[in-house]
């Protein structure tokens, strides 16, 4: 495992046993390597991961709020971005939120 994180890092879940017991996943995007497995996926633990990996300036994770926080907490200047998986997800939601939020202005 490197001193250094990649200069483009991807944080995301897995589980270890379905259901029952999460970490997360570290990766380097742009020669999709994983790095690291975390033991969990809390906010704690990758802000902890990230202080002893310096170096990320691109952090691609999940809507997750802990991971969110972990990146703003222990590599503030790292820019944040949606993975490429949840983009359309992204996208879905808030196409569903707007057609139930204007579904009565919608005549069949």
């Amino acid at each position: 495992m490197p001193d250094r994180s990649p200069r483009g890092l991807g944080v995301d879940d897995f589980t270890f046993r379905r259901s029952w017991t999460y970490g997360a996943i570290v990766l380097d995007v742009e020669t999709p390597t994983v790095i690291d497995v975390l033991p969990d996926r809390t906010t704690e633990t990758l802000a902890a991961w990230l202080r002893t990996h310096p170096g990320a300036e691109i952090v691609c994770r999940d809507r997750d709020s802990g991971y969110g926080r972990a990146v703003r907490e222990a590599a503030p200047s790292a820019v944040e971005v949606a993975g490429r998986w949840h983009l359309p997800q992204n996208l879905a939601a808030a196409v569903e939120k707007t057609c139930h939020h204007h579904c009565s202005c919608l005549t069949l």
